[in-house]
């Protein structure tokens, strides 16, 4: 039996002491305009938050299940990141 693929994109919203974190580089942002882009597609996407993928000084991080991994996110990366989601699940 074949299970459908997660639907999910999971940005890093890491808090840390000292150095980089994606937080303070934006992440709830970038965030937010993933869940507002998702909502006016009625995209069935899950948008989750994530504390640290390891690339802290390249944040915020995006990384879609199963698919590309992203650096240094803005809220106007939104459409390219749901437009890549969507087209892995085509």
């Amino acid at each position: 039996m074949n299970r459908p693929k997660k639907r999910e994109i999971f940005i890093c919203i890491n808090k840390r002491a000292g150095g980089a974190a994606c937080i303070g580089q934006g992440a709830i942002d970038a965030l937010r305009a993933l869940i507002n882009e998702a909502k006016q597609r009625g995209n069935k996407v899950k948008i989750k938050r994530n504390v640290c993928m390891g690339y802290c000084g390249q944040g915020p991080n995006v990384k879609i299940r199963g698919g590309e991994f992203f650096h240094d996110v803005k809220p106007e990366d939104a459409k390219m990141i749901l437009d890549a989601e969507e087209d892995l699940n085509e």
